[in-house]
């Protein structure tokens, strides 16, 4: 043996090899070779006896001879890879019948490789250190990304933390919401907040991007919203005291379309100022379309300069649908969003009344439409009907 195969060996971490092959002489060879590489080594010479070693020890890797009795060893391999205890162990054939057909079958059944008999020794010190070390490549890798989804799932659950734990109960008026994150955690942020006087405040964000840094701003929109000195009944300073707190990133790439609306049960109005952020749609008389609302710049972008106030005279049984992009965006297989016309379609349909009911009806059209495809972006619905 080599110092340079050596020197190979030892970057395979510690792992337990099974051996398996019919002939005694064989796997002797086998073990012999295999011996002093730093691995535990298991024998087998049948088929039944490996895939016993293999379910009771668990071995990382099986160089596994292709012609035996009884069991040969692409049987062996089929039942590894067809159990989900051993599915994951790395199987490499060792077979005096070189022809492509025989690989080609032995890689389809799951195999990572294929050695030729006779063997060499230093061939096969070579290969199973390439294997080994990927192997425990990828479960390090595997770790890593397992404590990253506990720690963001972690987090998300924090960031739900930060949502209204339940809406407004009052007799005219009633809300539905939803909200779902792409990755984890997200940038949407929507609230309700009781301004006294039958009144309503109702702020929709979207946070640019995904992920850690989107959530982060958006927890810092949230304590700045709920910081606000006396009640925030007048929509555009709303918007400016949001974008005021964010002047450091005026200069960054980060941004957020904004909205926020104040309705006033007693009078059935609704005023709406808006900072890049799609209209409300609403729905009167089962006809639905979104409302005229004037829009200024994102916030977090720099200044604000004047932003629009629209107000609007609502009616009784009227339905007002908030939502973000992640809505419209969302996408099928084949790359169609759902886009406004569906939405708009999917709120007329309903025969729902209650405001969660109507969420729920829309949320399983949107699902239906993505028939299972994941969300590339947070959405966030909120639906307020009126009596």
């Amino acid at each position: 043996m080599s110092i340079e195969v050596t020197r190979e060996m030892a970057v395979a971490p510690p792992s337990t090899i099974l051996a398996v092959d019919d002939s005694a002489t064989n796997l002797q060879v086998l073990v012999r070779t295999l011996s002093g590489s730093g691995h535990r080594i298991l024998a087998a010479r049948d088929g039944a006896t490996a895939l016993d070693i293999a379910r009771k020890a668990h071995p990382d890797l099986v160089l596994l001879d292709v012609m035996m009795p009884g069991l040969d060893g692409f049987e062996v391999c089929r039942r590894l890879k067809g159990s989900a205890d051993t599915r994951e162990m790395v199987v490499i054939f060792l077979s005096a019948r070189g022809e492509v057909t025989d690989k080609v079958a032995g890689l389809e059944l799951g195999a990572i490789d294929y050695i030729t008999k006779p063997i060499q020794a230093e061939e096969v010190l070579a290969r199973v250190s390439v294997h080994l070390s990927r192997l425990h490549l990828e479960r390090a890798l595997r770790q890593s990304r397992d404590r990253l989804d506990k720690e963001l799932a972690s987090a998300a659950r924090m960031q739900r933390l930060l949502l209204p734990m339940q809406v407004p109960d009052h007799p005219v008026v009633r809300f539905g919401t939803y909200y779902q994150t792409s990755r984890h955690a997200g940038g949407d942020y929507y609230d309700v907040l009781s301004l006294g006087d039958d009144r309503f405040g109702i702020l929709v964000v979207d946070v640019s991007g995904h992920g850690a840094p989107a959530a982060i701003v958006m927890a810092m929109i949230r304590a700045v919203v709920h910081a606000y000195p006396g009640v925030a009944d007048d929509p555009p300073a709303l918007l400016h005291y949001i974008n005021r707190h964010f002047q450091f990133l005026w200069e960054t790439p980060m941004y957020a379309t904004a909205l926020y609306a104040v309705l006033d049960a007693q009078r059935r109005t609704l005023r709406v100022s808006s900072a890049g952020h799609p209209p409300p749609l609403l729905r009167r008389d089962q006809q639905a379309a979104p409302l005229p609302v004037e829009t200024a710049m994102c916030v977090l972008w720099n200044e604000l300069g004047a932003v629009p106030c629209v107000e609007h005279q609502l009616a009784p049984a009227d339905v007002i649908a908030f939502y973000t992009d992640g809505i419209t965006d969302r996408q099928a297989a084949g790359g169609a969003m759902f886009d406004l016309d569906r939405l708009r379609d999917a709120l007329t349909r309903t025969t729902a009344r209650m405001p969660a009911d109507i969420v729920t009806a829309i949320v399983d059209e949107l699902d239906g439409f993505a028939g299972g495809e994941e969300p590339d972006d947070d959405q966030t619905l909120l639906v307020i009907g009126l009596d």
